[in-house]
């Protein structure tokens, strides 16, 4: 997870701006959490967990304050962090899976509801796919290996192509979230020798589901509430995994 110097420098000066709203952000980050990982509300009996509550808002500051400290040591953060660390897990005994890309992905009925009712919203629109392939490819640039034959400047007509390709493949997903392997077995075939890396978390974030999730976010800022990114989450994790099933 080690970051180049232009990686550093572009935390430093997004979190310039980042931290004149601490608490806001911090804020609604905890809400989110609390919303879509309910299990995590557990480590704050003592908290009135309201959205907005004083303790939320202070706890908010609290958080992304900490992350300000481990950008400021950026070179650092392990040392930086130390008494923060220690205290999550000698103290607070912290699962570190409330830290880590652990979601299970079991889809409950009302995980399936939501998934579709926000894609009966989102489903018919292929603008996500492509954006979700550019950025991709300018996150996580090795996986253009399995594009050399593309046009792979932004928003291109075949990366516009493709991504509708993407959008499709979702929106039969989500009509068939009762199995998913059915549903997506020929395109499993045709993944057989794609990386599952690039499907799957890699150290630290997620590739293709990432930029997905972060795709839908920024152009459905309504419809991926917090009711919503937990069931998306998960949906996209089976994706995943269907996809990559018959690797070899």
């Amino acid at each position: 997870m080690s970051l180049t110097k232009s990686e550093r420098a572009i935390i430093m000066s997004i979190w310039d701006k980042i931290s004149m709203q601490s608490e806001i952000i911090g804020t609604e980050t905890l809400e989110r959490l609390f919303s879509s990982f309910p299990q995590t509300k557990t480590y704050f009996p003592h908290f009135d967990l309201h959205p907005g509550s004083p303790q939320l808002r202070t706890h908010g500051s609290k958080v992304v304050a900490a992350i300000g400290d481990a950008v400021k040591n950026i070179d650092n953060i392990a040392s930086a962090l130390t008494k923060l660390s220690e205290l999550h897990a000698y103290i607070l005994r912290v699962d570190p899976v409330n830290f880590k890309k652990e979601i299970t992905m079991v889809l409950s009925p009302a995980d399936k509801t939501n998934v579709k009712a926000v894609w009966n919203k989102i489903g018919r629109l292929d603008t996500y796919g492509w954006e979700a392939l550019d950025r991709m490819f300018m996150s996580f640039p090795t996986t253009k290996i399995y594009f050399a034959h593309f046009d792979l400047s932004p928003g291109s007509a075949q990366i516009q192509q493709q991504g509708k390709k993407v959008a499709d493949a979702l929106a039969l997903a989500a009509a068939n979230m009762d199995d998913l392997p059915g549903a997506l077995s020929s395109l499993s075939d045709l993944h057989a020798r794609v990386d599952p890396v690039n499907f799957k978390p890699f150290l630290s974030p997620q590739l293709l589901t990432h930029s997905l999730l972060v795709s839908l976010a920024t152009n459905y800022p309504e419809e991926f509430n917090p009711a919503v990114h937990a069931p998306l989450d998960k949906f996209l994790a089976s994706v995943s995994t269907v996809l990559t099933s018959k690797y070899h």
